[in-house]
């Protein structure tokens, strides 16, 4: 009994001398420690640098161990290696296992295969299948390792493929896309590029391989196939060329618009896709139902899906968590036949607001894109050249601007959103280039010209030209600031027509810029009705209360007399008449 009691008095005094060395031993910035250091009446010394890149066995000796004198013969010594906050089983002569020392390497410093010291103290336990103490521990060293891992560079290149392969390697024209984070943690690069016209040549460098090309002309660190120049296998492993038989260029044969390479650089793999952008993408989900209806349909400018990849929907939402993805019509025409993994999904969380994506069939489940709801609407951005989206929650107010030449972009001209559901219209006469903004007051998140006409086009958030000037004279305005899209419509005249002239034979109005209004004056023989109508036309008229006119409202009545009749336009709630 009496030997118990000591063994667990000098268990628990070695516990509390373990808590508070512990903090010192789990910092990373550990202070040298001597080469050999106590291990009760025996000792503990360090080994060299343990390289796992070199290491087939499945244990490694971390340290050489001189053990303490046992007290008692009745009892077996065992051995515990604590590393940071974690122990683990050693052997009496130091070895322990090699998997169990990568894994906590690299849990604490990553992938990268450069030395890492870490602080370790051994234990010393005594058992006699009743029971086991701590008898000794060590004074703290550091085992140092390499964690195993390819050369992995930060940046990498196609060399050849669309473009001259010196001219492409000095100036390293095509880089492949990363996430940013350490590459040992990420080691997946990927790039999309234009296919050539025929057969698409090509290899990959990094910047030591171009720098090569560019200095030495030494082509031999470019990297090639494992499976022979030429080789069209779409997947496969890469070497450097002076670790190949021959070049190992890259091919793809002719057909797709875009090509699609995909390296991870662990394992020296890649994967090639010869890629087309669809003409048409369709949201599924979200405020819709998960089937093939191609009702959500997403908006693109006029031109070429390949000078301008960026496709964009806005929904609205429904106030909670929004499930949604995307695909075209190959892949809603595959929902309708019970496939789901053409669609396109998130390769991040389903809740980043922007990332990169791809097919479900490349990813591991169906990584749906997900909104929490607390916007008004969404607006949903996708770039079909490099696989990335963004989405923006916005909260539409009633009122969006229009500022231009015409006021010397001083005065900023409200459009209005009855619904503010993003759709604004307004009534201004524009001379010039002009933009529009949220703010009547500041420039911030104002929206600029891409593509189109004179007479509309897409827009996106700064960053942009002025829109291009339509001619002088007054327009309805329509700003879709959602779908980032805009139109005017040339209003060449306005007539007042009714009851007086049979409702045919409009009674032109002249513009009026001092003023801001048209004006005309008619003689009404008897008590009638009428309204006012742009371009001879009944696409676009105006009726109801003469403070408050609107499309389509109700016919005017007017009394019998000559009278001047000045209609003012601007947007709904602020359109009026004065008759006089």
């Amino acid at each position: 009994m009496t030997k118990k009691i000591f063994l667990a008095l000098a268990l628990a005094g070695t516990l509390a001398a373990c808590t508070e060395d512990y903090k010192e031993w789990l910092d990373p910035q550990v202070v040298p420690q001597p080469q050999t250091v106590s291990f009760g009446d025996g000792s503990v010394s360090t080994v060299g640098v343990i390289d796992f890149n070199s290491i087939t066995a499945d244990k490694v000796k971390v340290c050489n161990i001189t053990a303490p004198t046992a007290s008692d013969p009745a009892f077996t010594p065992s051995y515990t290696i604590t590393i940071g906050d974690q122990t683990f089983e050693i052997d009496a002569d130091g070895t322990m296992s090699a998997s169990d020392l990568q894994s906590y390497v690299i849990a604490q410093y990553g992938r990268r295969p450069v030395e890492r010291a870490v602080p370790a103290t051994v234990s010393m336990w005594l058992g006699n299948g009743v029971t086991t103490v701590k008898t000794a521990t060590s004074g703290a060293f550091n085992i140092t390792a390499i964690p195993k891992a390819p050369q992995i560079s930060q940046n990498y290149y196609i060399v050849g493929g669309p473009n001259d392969w010196g001219e492409s390697a000095k100036n390293k024209t095509l880089k492949f896309s990363h996430s940013g984070l350490d590459v040992y943690e990420d080691p997946v690069f990927t790039v999309i590029f234009n296919a050539s016209e025929g057969d698409t040549w090509f290899a990959i460098g990094d910047d030591e391989a171009c720098e090569a090309i560019a200095n030495d002309n030494d082509w031999s660190k470019l990297f090639g196939t494992t499976k022979g120049n030429g080789n069209t296998d779409p997947s496969g492993t890469l070497d450097r060329r002076y670790n190949l038989s021959d070049d190992g260029s890259f091919c793809v044969p002719a057909g797709g618009k875009l090509i699609k390479v995909t390296l991870n650089m662990m394992d020296y793999s890649y994967q090639i896709e010869s890629l087309n952008i669809s003409e048409n993408y369709y949201l599924i989900g979200g405020p819709g139902e998960w089937n093939s209806s191609k009702d959500q349909k997403f908006s693109h400018s006029s031109k070429s899906v390949f000078d301008d990849p960026v496709f964009t929907y806005t929904f609205a939402s429904t106030g909670g968590e929004m499930w949604f993805a995307f695909g075209d019509d190959e892949a809603i025409d595959a929902v309708g036949e019970g496939t789901w993994n053409k669609l396109f999904g998130t390769k991040g969380d389903s809740k980043d607001l922007s990332g990169s994506f791809d097919r479900r069939y490349n990813l591991d489940g169906d990584h749906s894109f997900c909104v929490d709801g607390s916007a008004k609407f969404y607006r949903f951005s996708v770039n079909m050249m490099d696989y990335t989206y963004e989405i923006t929650p916005l909260n539409f107010s009633e009122f969006y601007y229009e500022i231009g030449n015409e006021s010397s972009w001083s005065a900023a001209h409200p459009l209005y959103s009855a619904a503010n559901d993003g759709k604004y219209q307004g009534y201004y006469y524009l001379d010039g280039e002009f933009k529009f903004k949220p703010n009547a007051d500041n420039w911030d998140d104002d929206l600029e010209y891409v593509d189109g006409d004179s007479m509309g086009g897409t827009l996106q958030s700064s960053g942009g030209p002025n829109c291009p000037n339509p001619g002088a004279g007054f327009y309805q305005i329509n700003l879709d600031a959602g779908a980032l899209s805009y139109n005017l419509v040339r209003i060449e005249a306005i007539g007042i027509i009714g009851g007086f002239n049979g409702w045919s034979g409009d009674v032109d109005m002249t513009y009026n810029k001092d003023e801001g209004c048209w004006e005309a004056t008619a003689t009404i023989d008897s008590d009638t009705e009428l309204k006012f109508r742009a371009n001879h036309d009944w696409a676009i008229n105006w009726g109801g209360d003469v403070n408050n006119l609107t499309q389509d409202g109700a016919n005017l009545i007017v009394s019998a007399g000559t009278h001047t009749f000045k209609l003012y336009l601007s947007y709904q709630g602020n359109n009026r008449v004065v008759i006089n």
